[in-house]
């Protein structure tokens, strides 16, 4: 059992860091977004985040399945303080997945179908409201990631927990 928390944590752990690295990127991109005319704007849409929802929608949803898995094996012999991590961050993966449904996902569908020509006056709103859902879920993804790591860093193994510790129970030692 001891592994198979180690391999969720370390799922966990790897979604919530693509989930961040993945969000982060775009609100470290927004400044220059916003110089942009609706046409530039309407064009890097187009071109430069195909595969951001791909990666990032895979990330979310295996990090929501992993995270509720660890905190289904860590309610197993631990206090409920030793499940906050995982709980913390399975609501975060939760709230990526709702931030993109709500936020992301209608105004990606507009922008697809958008043209030069066909670009509303009021393009920068749904600029604007996309670049603030994707800051929220940078938000949420640098939750996840610090509570699953500090989760990790503070955590105990079997061989803490006794005064004798053998190579059977710490791989390092063998």
């Amino acid at each position: 059992m001891h592994r198979i928390v180690r391999v969720l944590y370390l799922v966990s752990l790897i979604c919530a860091a693509l989930v961040l690295g993945l969000t982060l990127n775009h609100v470290l991109q927004a400044p220059g977004s916003r110089a942009l005319s609706g046409p530039e704007w309407l064009t890097v849409q187009h071109t430069f985040y195909g595969g951001f929802a791909v990666v990032g929608g895979i990330a979310e949803v295996v990090g929501l399945i992993a995270t509720v898995a660890l905190t289904i094996t860590s309610l197993k012999g631990h206090t409920i303080a030793g499940t906050a991590a995982p709980v913390i961050a399975a609501l975060c993966f939760l709230g990526t997945l709702l931030v993109y449904w709500f936020g992301n996902r209608p105004i990606n569908a507009l922008v697809a179908i958008w043209s030069p020509a066909t670009l509303p006056s009021d393009w920068s709103w749904y600029r604007n409201s996309w670049e603030t859902a994707h800051a929220i879920s940078a938000c949420l993804g640098t939750v996840a990631f610090l509570a699953l790591a500090i989760a990790l860093l503070w955590r105990r193994t079997p061989s803490e927990g006794s005064a004798r510790c053998s190579a059977q129970d710490d791989p390092n030692m063998a």
